[in-house]
């Protein structure tokens, strides 16, 4: 039976680069009119969740107004989650929210200045579209943080290195996979030609 899935995605110009991640591909789509009994039943329905844009620690944001926060945390529990925005992995951490999430995230070109980061528009703007493809080909499959790092990986500006060490998972059986480990290309072809059910011959 397949997944049911939900985007929550707050109506923000700069953050139009993850449409990407979604488009065309018959998920719910929630953009504006965020009212938390309508967010609650929507959750409800629904396994698998894409909570995307601005936020900060505690929760995502639509403007100045937080629309997730501690409030959902419960019924999140046993959801498959993407959580993109900054800061989203303590909002996960603290309440042990399963699936791929972001720390600190460079989308814009004063957050890169706000954390030192050399980079020019152009190659913020590579980094957002290539960072986007990689989460759409890779979203929810079982080894998807390797998978995306292997394909976003593959840009080696300064923004994108920041990014990509600053991507977590954290499968349904509480394991979480550390973000500062070292791309291993060849082996994690070869766990997904596995899990694939490729036949490989030798």
């Amino acid at each position: 039976m397949k997944k049911q899935t939900l985007v929550i995605h707050p109506e923000d110009p700069s953050t139009d680069f993850l449409i990407e991640i979604y488009r065309d591909r018959g998920f719910t789509e929630i953009r504006q009119d965020f009212h938390p009994q309508k967010l609650e039943e929507l959750i409800l329905k629904h396994q698998r969740i894409l909570f995307l844009g601005h936020g900060f620690h505690h929760g995502l944001l639509h403007f100045y107004q937080t629309i997730i926060d501690q409030r959902f945390a419960p019924i999140l529990q046993n959801k498959e989650l993407v959580g993109i925005w900054c800061f989203a992995k303590s909002f996960f951490d603290q309440h042990q929210l399963k699936g791929f999430y972001t720390d600190m995230f460079i989308s814009e070109f004063p957050e890169a200045q706000v954390m030192g980061v050399q980079a020019t528009e152009s190659e913020i703007e590579e980094s957002n579209r290539e960072f986007a493809r990689a989460v759409r080909k890779n979203l929810f499959h079982p080894n998807c943080h390797q998978r995306i790092l292997n394909d976003y990986g593959k840009l080696s500006t300064a923004v994108a290195r920041y990014n990509q060490e600053r991507l977590c998972f954290r499968g349904m059986d509480g394991r979480t996979i550390a973000t500062d480990l070292p791309s291993i290309p060849q082996l994690s072809t070869l766990l997904d030609l596995l899990k694939d059910g490729w036949e490989l011959e030798l």
